[in-house]
């Protein structure tokens, strides 16, 4: 089990900075550390003040109006050009929907990722015009299509782009660009999504500013806005707040028959529901089935109906989960036969046929276990698709724009990305990278877990808990608080689940006894013993059961109170830079007896599977971080221990010797014995 750094935005003092009567002190350190510094903007926050702006005072919004009122006064047909994604999804469901009701003669496509990827594409603008489409107006896409919208040009098809994505030097030669992030824009909050925006210029059809559409159509814009990872900060946090009441009682029998499959309840639907139940099930539509059956199912008024695409949904979820279990099989294999990969400051990894739907996903979950950029690349004959993952302080969009030259096509964010390229151009775009990334941070950034602030046992009770909850929605820009619990002890430490692949923990401080959980970690991977004192941070929520409410603290990070985190950065990262043939900044050594120093422990705790940081803080003064993982790999190579994951947990079991083994064998070993030549 990997100890992860901590950032504390906030740790408390005896006297709240804001000062307001009435609100937890915590909770007053928490709103601080979000940078809410004036009691009345807190209070505005916590009580959802504010206004929805007028969406006329969007760039080209006029003109947006202007061309499609005149298109269906005049009878053109129009069509609703959207993307695969759950934004994208959603805006094109929102905008159609009021369209055909409005009387418009109206169709929506929306590209398969398979074959033609995001956004127009010519093959798409001849079917239009085949059909008589006259008006695109694009949803989620369409700002940097420039070639597209001038070939529709072409064909006298005219396009009004609504898009919330950052556009190129240049615009689109558009009957209107509605987009928050064009050049110059005035418009009071640039964060919107897709969905955002196509609500919008509803708005804007309508005439409604002040929220009529909102009743009809907040469930699905809530939907798009979390699952987009926009800022729920200003006007998208009133647009969730009141879409998320919406949804809590909402009558879109697809939505209701989606959250049945799904096994939740919407009158107690909250913003992770929908990040981690309904938006994956909008998307996986769009990963591996047809994203028809999603617009379908949520344009459905006919509940057996509704019941059924739901159901295939979720099939098409379990699907999506067993694909990426085979992808993740592969990639453990890649990595065990070739662990120097592991070396690299960007993980860059590809395999044959892997699903490229679903490897965005697994490449955020070895961000995760390694705490690194990564980009997985799935291989079909000569072409290769692939989708990156990063780390604070890392944009991986600029990482990959540095390698242009190897590359088709590729766009996203700092956080995400996705790219296409030749297949024979993998090993020197890989390399690129690694390149660009030496070049860029002699030591990498690492995930850090932002905690907001720090409590004591006893304040986590269910009124502060609920307290708390005016803080929600929660989602991007406003995540749910992660609250700190500093030499906790570990009084009991009992499985749970079905399969005992969860922990059930007793957490004890100052007289006060409270019971957390920890997911997917079993008894014998958890790295404590009971008695021990802990460094918990945590998750805060209310369980219910059997009509008993009661507090429910759940584990996010857990270590031995007093772990060294500076110690493993730094050595840890010397040690990598070692591997990597560089100059480390922290000098570090090795010898015999740093060898013996870990093997006399396995020797006397095989097998060991609480993992190689608990092992560096069990080992204490007697070796570093950095010492650790060099004796771990030299022992391997010697073939005297071995190493297995299984389930996210590592298992270090020492191997019966076959003879005398010859120190100088070990390619690691010799790394350190040439340095001390140098």
């Amino acid at each position: 089990m990997e100890f992860k750094p901590w950032k504390i935005a906030v740790p408390r003092r005896r006297e709240p900075a804001l000062g307001m009567d009435g609100l937890p002190a915590f909770l007053q350190a928490v709103l601080e550390g979000r940078g809410f510094v004036e009691p009345e903007a807190a209070r505005d926050f916590l009580e959802g003040r504010g206004e929805l702006h007028d969406p006329m005072t969007l760039t080209d919004m006029d003109k947006a109006v202007e061309r499609i009122r005149r298109a269906m006064e005049e009878g053109e047909k129009l069509l609703v050009y959207g993307d695969y994604d759950c934004d994208g999804i959603t805006a094109t469901v929102i905008l159609y929907d009021y369209l055909e009701n409005a009387g418009a003669d109206v169709l929506y496509y929306i590209p398969e990722r398979e074959g033609e990827g995001y956004g127009l594409n010519k093959a798409a603008v001849d079917k239009m015009k085949e059909a008589g489409v006259q008006l695109i107006i694009t949803v989620d896409n369409g700002v940097t299509a420039l070639e597209e919208i001038s070939y529709a040009g072409t064909l006298g098809i005219d396009v009004v782009v609504t898009d919330h994505h950052h556009p190129g030097e240049s615009l689109p030669e558009a009957a209107a660009v509605v987009d928050p992030h064009r050049n110059g824009e005035t418009y009071p909050f640039p964060g919107l999504c897709g969905a955002g925006v196509a609500f919008k210029l509803i708005c804007a059809l309508e005439g409604d500013t002040e929220g009529m559409l909102l009743e009809h159509y907040g469930d699905l814009l809530a939907i798009g806005t979390v699952a987009d990872l926009v800022p729920l900060a200003g006007e998208n946090r009133l647009l969730v707040r009141a879409g998320m009441s919406l949804l809590s009682e909402s009558e879109n029998p697809g939505l209701r028959a989606l959250a049945q499959k799904a096994g939740l309840e919407l009158s107690g639907i909250n913003s992770e529901n929908v990040s981690f139940a309904i938006a994956p099930r909008i998307n996986v539509t769009g990963r591996i089935g047809s994203v028809d059956q999603a617009v379908e199912l949520l344009l459905c008024q006919d509940e057996e109906r509704a019941g059924e695409l739901a159901g295939e949904i979720c099939a098409l979820n379990d699907r999506r989960k067993a694909l990426e279990a085979e992808i993740i099989k592969d990639i453990q294999g890649l990595l065990e036969r070739e662990p120097q990969l592991l070396d690299r400051r960007v993980l860059v990894l590809s395999g044959e046929g892997w699903n490229p739907g679903v490897i965005g996903i697994i490449a955020a979950r070895l961000v995760e276990r390694y705490s690194k950029p990564c980009v997985l690349i799935s291989v079909m004959g000569k072409e290769a698709r692939g989708s990156a993952r990063s780390v604070e302080g890392f944009s991986i969009i600029e990482a990959i724009r540095s390698q242009q030259e190897h590359l088709e096509k590729c766009g996203g964010h700092p956080m995400a990305a996705g790219l296409s390229l030749k297949t024979e151009r993998l090993s020197a775009f890989a390399q690129g990278i690694e390149d660009y990334a030496r070049e860029q941070f002699r030591v990498m950034p690492v995930p850090t877990l932002g905690v907001d602030t720090v409590l004591r046992l006893s304040e986590a009770t269910l009124e502060n808990i609920r307290q708390m909850e005016r803080l929600e929605p929660f989602g991007a820009g406003n995540p749910q608080p992660v609250l700190a619990f500093l030499g906790v002890r570990v009084a009991k430490i009992a499985p749970m689940g079905k399969d005992g692949n969860h922990l059930r923990l007793t957490l004890e401080q100052d007289g006060t006894t409270a019971q957390a959980v920890l997911f997917g970690v079993g008894p014998e991977g958890f790295p404590l013993e009971e008695g021990e004192l802990a460094d918990v941070a945590a998750a805060l929520s209310v369980n219910v059961f059997n009509g008993t409410e009661k507090p429910q603290i759940r584990v996010l990070s857990i270590r031995p109170h007093g772990f060294d985190m500076a110690d493993k950065l730094k050595t840890g990262a010397a040690y990598q830079s070692l591997r990597r043939g560089e100059e480390p900044e922290e000098d570090l050594t090795f010898d015999r007896e740093d060898l013996s120093v870990v093997f006399r422990w396995l020797r006397s705790h095989t097998p060991w599977k609480k993992g190689t940081d608990m092992l560096a803080h069990r080992l204490g003064g007697a070796s570093c971080y950095g010492k650790v993982l060099a004796g771990l790999d030299i022992l391997c190579e010697l073939g005297l221990i071995s190493r297995k994951t299984q389930q996210g947990t590592e298992t270090i079991q020492l191997l019966p010797a076959a003879g005398k083994a010859e120190l100088d064998t070990s390619p690691t070993y010799r790394i350190f014995q040439r340095k001390l030549v140098m």
